[in-house]
């Protein structure tokens, strides 16, 4: 496999897992019940490693260089791996359209769109767009935004 290919196979991947987790969070971060809440809480923790939250700020070391929409964050996790530190956060929005609101607020902080990173399937999106130290894939859906952040 090629350096170019590799990348573009590293980004397929995180382009589907993003969709993939914009169908479950909402499920997720809906639940009402404590025990639900820390089960969860207590299994991604354990799985990733890293700091997590269900609701309410964003994860420790968020990057102030990367503006998020506004609207309740309902998941937030950070973890270190080979030294890599990435992000994935979940945010409920109120917006028409919370997609268009987040890519435009990545573009006015100086990122630029991945058109190769980009699909719509009904109402779900997904755009990714970088700068020279991080790349950002937004998912999103009338109901909110999925952040990833990884290192360029």
């Amino acid at each position: 496999m090629t350096p170019g290919s590799t990348t573009r196979t590293s980004r397929l991947r995180m382009t589907l897992a993003v969709a993939a987790l914009v169908a479950v969070a909402p499920a997720l971060a809906g639940c009402s019940d404590t025990q639900v809440q820390d089960a969860v809480n207590g299994a991604v923790q354990g799985a990733t490693d890293g700091d997590v939250s269900l609701g309410g700020a964003l994860p420790d070391g968020w990057p102030t260089e990367i503006p998020v929409i506004e609207g309740e964050i309902k998941f937030g996790a950070g973890n270190t791996t080979n030294g890599d530190q990435g992000w994935v956060v979940t945010i409920a929005s109120g917006a028409a359209d919370p997609l268009a609101d987040a890519e435009q607020k990545l573009v006015d902080a100086g990122y630029v769109p991945d058109t190769s990173s980009s699909a719509n399937v009904g109402d779900v999106g997904v755009v990714a767009l970088v700068n020279d130290t991080y790349v950002v894939t937004i998912a999103g859906t009338p109901d909110g935004v999925l952040y990833t952040v990884a290192p360029a």
